[in-house]
């Protein structure tokens, strides 16, 4: 995309595609007429990078944000080339690993990783125990010398906390949740040089401007 346009422009003459841009791109800081566009989503990106390399906050701040990340995209982002995902009401965690990285609707490395979110960001526990009885349950604990992003047991959990044995637990790759989170920002950013990038917004440019992008003025 061009830019170099906007700094003849105000915020609100980009259109919803360039604002789409400001938040998707590398920059992360952007000159308009009268001041700086900057968007959230490099910066944390950058947080998660350092994080993720210090032994203090290598296991639990980066995967947070690292999700934090995802589930912004797939809350705000869909492709035109793709399939609309089937259900509507699903996390938009699921919804950007369907649309940005490839991964099918429904797959168990998604089941997996939406539980690990769960029991993750609400009570920062490796115990993934689900709330209804058709949804899988997870003991997990990380590897980062792993190949693969998940590597499930032979034996599935239950969900029975009295019976759980360590056998029963799914190992996950922590730097490769990381790692998929730039994945998609870069795949969403790639679908929008493409013209494949919808903004699925309920306000649309209004919505994606105060949500992630902040005009800081001369």
């Amino acid at each position: 995309m061009d830019i170099s346009t906007w700094k003849e422009k105000y915020v609100n003459e980009l259109s919803i595609f360039e604002l789409a841009y400001a938040h998707l791109g590398n920059a992360g800081s952007y000159r308009l007429i009268d001041g700086w566009l900057k968007s959230i989503l490099p910066i944390t990106l950058r947080e998660i990078n350092h994080a993720r390399h210090m032994e203090y906050s290598k296991n639990f701040v980066p995967v947070v944000g690292a999700f934090g990340v995802i589930e912004q995209i797939g809350f705000t982002y869909k492709r035109n080339d793709k399939v609309e995902y089937q259900n509507q009401n699903a996390s938009s965690i699921n919804k950007a690993l369907y649309y940005f990285a490839e991964f099918d609707e429904g797959s168990e490395d998604v089941k997996a990783l939406y539980a690990l979110r769960n029991s993750f960001l609400h009570n920062a526990s490796l115990m993934a125990k689900a709330l209804y009885p058709n949804k899988p349950s997870y003991y997990f604990e990380f590897d980062r010398e792993m190949d693969v992003l998940v590597k499930y047991p032979d034996t599935s959990w239950d969900g029975d906390i009295s019976t759980f044995k360590p056998e029963y637990t799914t190992l996950i790759n922590p730097d490769k949740v990381i790692d998929l989170a730039e994945v998609i920002v870069d795949s969403a950013r790639d679908c929008l040089e493409k013209n494949m990038l919808e903004v699925d917004l309920e306000c649309d440019e209004r919505e994606l401007f105060y949500r992630f992008l902040k005009h800081f003025p001369d």
